[in-house]
């Protein structure tokens, strides 16, 4: 059986060793890397995963893989355009049209897909374009795409103030997932500690309990001790919610070191 009729065989143990023996060859036919290439939206997530892992071995050694990468993030496949810019990104500075498919992976269902383009968006937030495109998501993006977007901005290196600002307005999204994150970007990096403080406390009376006692949490990490902070995380500590009440009472631990 040739290579390119192994890569598209119906048994998928089939498929996995072609795929693995194409990663090791030391020369490849251009029909066989748009055969590898198909194997990025294959139907088993394995074959998808050591499709990708060959694209970067071969790349690695310096067989000129990148123009097909590069076709294959128009690929009608969410997967096989989520795979194509995983290996581009390993092999070098992503392209604008590799950034766009990043930022799409991160609202697909997969959350190790989400997690690992999150990941590649963070090394990079330092580009213009990057971060543009994240504050972007922040503001309009599916509700997973905003999420996924302020844990890349809270993951980045640097800080700003248009990312604090972000985290702040996230903190009124519809969604309480997008709250959970803007406040665990602000826990970590807020500069100004008093405004983040303060706008924590609005979400100790949030009508999702997950989110009030997050609120709580973080309010113990940012570390501001003035009355009113005091003063609601005392309120919060005798609530009828019982894990709210633990968490505020943590919180009131780490603020006055007893």
């Amino acid at each position: 059986m040739s290579r390119v009729a192994a890569l598209g065989a119906a048994d998928v143990g089939t498929r996995l060793a072609a795929v693995g023996a194409l990663g090791d060859a030391a020369t490849v036919e251009p029909a066989e890397l748009v055969a590898l290439a198909a194997c990025l939206g294959d139907a088993d997530k394995a074959v998808r995963r050591r499709a990708a892992d060959a694209f970067v071995r071969l790349g690695g050694r310096g067989l000129a893989v990148r123009a097909t990468l590069e076709r294959t993030l128009a690929s009608p496949s969410a997967s096989g355009r989520w795979g194509a810019a995983f290996a581009l990104a390993q092999l070098g500075t992503p392209s604008p049209a590799c950034v766009t498919v990043l930022c799409e992976s991160l609202g697909l269902d997969d959350r190790d897909v989400r997690w690992a383009a999150a990941e590649v968006l963070a090394r990079i937030a330092a580009r213009a374009d990057v971060e543009a495109a994240l504050h972007a998501l922040v503001a309009g993006g599916a509700p997973p795409q905003r999420r996924m977007a302020l844990y890349c901005l809270r993951d980045a290196g640097g800080w700003s103030a248009a990312r604090e600002a972000a985290a702040h307005a996230a903190l009124a999204d519809p969604d309480a997932g997008v709250r959970l994150a803007a406040m665990s970007a602000l826990g970590r990096r807020a500069v100004d500690r008093g405004g983040a403080a303060r706008a924590l406390l609005a979400l100790l009376r949030d009508p999702e309990a997950g989110v009030r006692r997050a609120a709580a949490a973080t309010l113990g990490t940012v570390g501001v001790r003035d009355a009113e902070v005091m003063a609601q995380l005392e309120e919060a500590a005798v609530a009828r919610d019982e894990a709210l009440r633990r968490a505020a009472a943590r919180a009131l631990v780490q603020l006055t070191g007893r």
